[in-house]
């Protein structure tokens, strides 16, 4: 009797440890994105940082997100568009992240900038972050929220989940519209990244962003007439470079609709040119009416 004991009390043992090694299988949860619908996985990337369910991670990504932009995008153009919106927020965290610990390696000897910035990291993973600083804890929970999301819009499109070194997915490019490109000499994937960065840099409205993918000099034609030759000189003239019109044009083209030539990418009717040079493609030239 003592020896069935045992073993009951073994197989018990057993089950309890199975009970808590192996959890409940979560049912996935869907989002809404530009009009279309997409399931979820609610497991967290083994790479990333832990942190909050990715149900309650979601909850942090931009508010117009989910509204349709009046016709029905393909899964294709989703995904374009929300790796806009995740390049946008890694720069901008990047940018953040590399202040502030900055400022606390100074502050703190013992403790360099790499070392200062993989705590503020699992600081903010944790949502610690609110009390130094919510500007970079808001950041940092969008910018987790789209790299969640972006994740699985690539595997519902059978792409490699992993975020591409460029930050953006390869294109299905006609043979038309390779062939285009290839007659200047250009490299079309090359080209598709050089005009994904450039609009979404419109897109952020951000003048910092915007003079990492400039070309300079860069020309100003049109009311005022200038050239820009330094990202401070960008910076200074936000309010000509980053003006509404400007950013509707660009706003509204599409990789499949630019002109091409041997200067490069013309977008909306003239409005912005995206030049070729040894470092790829950038901003070249901003038209203001």
């Amino acid at each position: 009797m003592t020896g069935f004991t045992v073993r009951c009390l073994g197989l018990l043992g057993c089950w309890l440890a199975l009970s808590v090694a192996v959890p409940a299988k979560a049912d996935p949860f869907f989002v809404r994105v530009y009009g279309r619908t997409y399931k979820i996985d609610p497991r967290y990337p083994s790479e990333e940082p832990k942190g909050p369910k990715p149900q309650d991670a979601m909850k942090a990504l931009p508010s117009d997100l989910g509204k349709g932009p009046g016709f029905r995008p393909s899964h294709e153009e989703v995904l374009a568009e929300v790796e806009e919106r995740v390049w946008i927020a890694r720069n901008q965290l990047d940018t953040k992240l590399d202040a502030a610990a900055g400022g606390r390696g100074g502050r703190n000897g013992a403790s360099d900038p790499k070392t200062a910035r993989q705590e503020i990291t699992g600081s903010l993973a944790e949502g610690n972050g609110q009390g130094r600083s919510p500007e970079l804890q808001t950041l940092y929970d969008r910018h987790r929220a789209l790299n969640l999301l972006v994740r699985e819009l690539r595997r519902s499109l059978d792409l490699p989940v992993r975020t591409p070194d460029s930050g953006f997915s390869r294109p299905k490019l006609t043979p038309e519209i390779e062939a285009s490109f290839r007659a200047q000499n250009f490299d079309p994937y090359a080209a598709y990244i050089g005009f994904r960065r450039v609009k979404a840099a419109f897109r952020s409205n951000d003048p910092e962003l915007l003079a990492r993918t400039a070309h300079y000099p860069v020309t100003v034609t049109g009311k005022v007439r200038r050239t820009i030759r330094t990202r401070e000189q960008l910076i200074a003239a936000r309010e000509t470079v980053l003006n509404q019109g400007v950013r509707d044009a660009v706003a509204k083209t599409t990789f499949e609709t630019v002109f091409v030539r041997d200067k490069g990418m013309m977008l909306g009717d003239g409005a912005v040119w995206i030049t070729n040079d040894k470092t790829g493609f950038g901003l070249g030239a901003v038209q203001v009416e």
